[in-house]
C-alpha cells in the first residue's frame, strides 16, 4: 500500500518536498496555544488520533563529511566534503499505533570532479562518489530522498512490535552501514515479538531497499545491480543484474537464552528465486563480562530455478554454495578492552551478499573494506579499544591481515582483491552539557597488499597501497 502512495519518483526532490508539507504545519500546530484552534472546529473535542499527531516530536540531525583517498604513484587522489542531514516526525500512539516520516538531503561543498575515470588506470571513483549518487556521479548536489515512511504498532505488553512501510534495520544482512551520508533503508512488513520464557522472534518481507550512496528505492532484484558487481565464476562481468527476478527478501530470526550467560542466535534469510542464507551464533559471556566469547557459522545456498540459475547470469550459480565461519575472544579491562578475531570462509564457494543490503557480519571487519565475494579466505584482526562514558571519548586501534585467493581465480576472488593488511584508527567524542548531541569522529586509515608479487596500478587502485581518512561531524536533535 506504501508503494502505491509514495514510489520512485518521490523519493526525490519530491520526497522531501511531501516531508516538510507535513512536517512543518505540524511544527506550527504544536507551537500553538488552544486559543489559536478554530471554536468551530470538529477536532477540538474527544479526537485523541487529532492530539498524538499534534503532540508528536520532530527529530532530525546535521552532518558534513570531508573524505579523503590518496592512491600511492600516478593515480588520482579524491577528497570529497558534503553536508547534508534529515528531519523527521514522529506521532505519539493512538491505539498502539505510531506514524512516522522523515526525508534527508545532502549538498555538495567541494568534492573532486567524479565524472572523470582515473586517467592512469581509466577505473571510477570508489569512496567518495558513496556521498552522493552512485548511479549518477554527475549528481553531486541537492540530492533529496524519502527516508522513513511507515506505520510502528506496540502492543500493550510491549513485547511484541510491527513497523510496515520504509524502516531503518539492523541485522547481520540487513543494516544501515551509516557510514556515509544517508543509510541504507528497507521497504516491507518487520516484526519483534519477546516470548515470556525471553526467546525474541525477529523477521519479516521486504520488497524495496534505498541503497547508502543512492538517492531513490529500488526493488530488491534492482537493488542488487547498484554497486559494481564484479566477475561471475568464469571471469566475465557479471550480467547478473539485468536478469534476476524475486519476490523479495524474507527473514526469520530467534534469539534464545541457554543460560545464565549463553545465547544461542539463528538467522534465515531467503531470497526468492535468487539465494538462502543460514546463520547460527554462540555467544558466551555478556560485553561488558571480564571474558566473552563468540562464534558464528554462516551457509548459503542458491535458490534459482530455470533462466535465473544459468551458471553465466546467476548471482550464486547453481553448486556454487558457500561456508563461513568467524569467532571472537574479547577481555574487558576496565575503560579498556582488547578483541581478537579470525574468519575462516571455505573454497566451496564465495560468500556472497550485496553490498547494498549491509555489511559484513564477521567479527573481523573493518571500515571501508568488505571480504564479500570472495571463498577460500583467512583473515585474523586485533581491536584495542579504550572508552570513556564519563568524558565522551572513544579511541579504537585495529589492525588486521586478509589472505585472500589469487586474482585471477574469478569463481572465489569476484572483485580481483589482492592478499592485503589494514591498519584503522578511529577516535569519536561526544560532547556533554549544552553541546549536547554533537559528536566528531576521525577514521583514518592504511591498507597495503602482503603477496610478494608485485601489483599493477590498476590492480591496487583504491584497494592496496592507499590512505584513507574522514572527518565527520554529526549533530542529532
Amino acid at each position: 500500500m506504501f508503494t502505491l502512495f509514495i514510489d520512485r519518483p518521490f523519493t526525490g526532490r519530491w520526497g522531501l518536498a511531501l516531508v516538510l508539507l507535513l512536517v512543518f504545519p505540524l511544527l506550527g500546530n504544536a507551537q500553538h496555544s488552544e486559543q489559536d484552534i478554530p471554536s468551530n472546529d470538529t477536532l477540538r473535542g474527544e479526537s485523541k488520533l487529532y492530539d498524538v499527531m499534534r503532540r508528536g516530536e520532530v527529530d532530525g540531525r546535521f552532518r558534513q563529511y570531508n573524505m579523503l583517498t590518496i592512491n600511492d604513484g600516478a593515480p588520482t587522489d579524491y577528497h570529497a566534503i558534503a553536508f547534508g542531514g534529515t528531519l523527521g516526525f514522529t506521532s505519539q500512539r493512538w491505539h498502539g499505533t505510531r506514524f512516522k516520516l522523515s526525508g534527508g538531503y545532502t549538498f555538495d561543498l567541494e568534492t573532486s570532479d567524479l565524472t572523470v575515470p582515473d586517467p592512469v588506470t581509466g577505473l571510477p571513483n570508489r569512496y567518495e562518489i558513496g556521498l552522493y549518487d552512485v548511479n549518477d556521479p554527475r549528481h553531486t548536489n541537492d540530492l533529496a530522498y524519502l527516508h522513513e515512511f511507515q506505520l510502528d504498532w506496540l502492543a500493550t505488553n510491549g513485547r511484541t512490535n510491527i513497523v510496515f512501510g520504509k524502516q531503518e534495520l539492523n541485522t547481520p544482512f540487513l543494516n544501515p552501514q551509516d557510514g556515509r551520508m544517508h543509510p541504507s533503508l528497507f521497504e516491507g512488513l518487520w516484526g519483534k515479538h519477546r516470548t515470556a520464557h525471553g526467546t525474541r522472534l525477529e523477521g519479516g518481507w521486504i520488497y524495496r531497499v534505498a541503497p547508502r550512496g543512492a538517492s531513490e528505492w529500488y526493488t530488491v532484484a534492482e537493488s542488487m545491480d547498484i554497486y559494481p558487481s564484479g566477475k561471475n565464476v568464469y571471469g566475465e562481468a557479471s550480467m547478473h543484474g539485468e536478469y534476476l527476478r524475486s519476490a523479495g527478501i524474507f527473514a526469520l530470526s530467534a534469539k534464545q537464552p541457554l543460560g545464565r550467560k549463553v545465547g544461542m542466535t539463528l538467522w534465515d534469510v531467503y531470497t526468492e528465486n535468487i539465494f538462502n542464507t543460514a546463520l547460527l551464533q554462540l555467544d558466551a559471556g555478556e560485553k561488558e563480562d571480564r571474558w566473552s566469547l563468540s562464534g558464528l557459522a554462516i551457509k548459503q545456498d542458491p535458490t534459482a530455478t530455470g533462466e535465473h540459475a544459468l551458471d553465466s547470469l546467476a548471482y550464486m550459480p547453481e553448486g556454487q554454495g558457500s561456508w563461513a565461519f568467524s569467532g571472537r575472544l574479547r577481555n574487558v579491562l576496565g575503560k579498556f578492552r582488547w578483541q581478537l578475531n579470525y574468519t575462516r570462509i571455505t573454497a566451496h564457494g564465495r560468500y556472497l551478499m550485496p553490498r547494498e543490503w549491509g555489511r559484513d557480519p564477521f567479527f573481523t571487519f573493518l571500515p571501508r573494506e568488505r571480504n564479500e565475494g570472495v571463498g577460500d579466505l583467512q583473515a585474523a584482526t586485533l581491536n584495542l579499544i579504550w572508552k570513556d562514558v564519563r568524558t565522551g571519548w572513544r579511541i579504537e586501534l585495529d589492525g588486521g591481515v586478509y589472505r585472500m585467493p589469487a586474482l585471477t581465480d574469478t569463481r572465489l576472488n569476484k572483485y580481483a582483491m589482492p592478499s592485503y593488511a589494514q591498519v584503522v584508527i578511529n577516535a569519536q567524542y561526544q560532547f556533554r552539557g549544552e553541546w549536547q548531541g554533537l559528536a566528531i569522529q576521525l577514521l583514518t586509515l592504511g591498507k597495503v597488499p602482503t603477496a610478494s608479487a608485485s601489483l599493477t596500478e590498476k590492480q591496487s587502485f583504491n584497494k592496496v597501497d592507499m590512505l584513507h581518512a574522514d572527518l565527520i561531524i554529526n549533530y542529532v536533535f
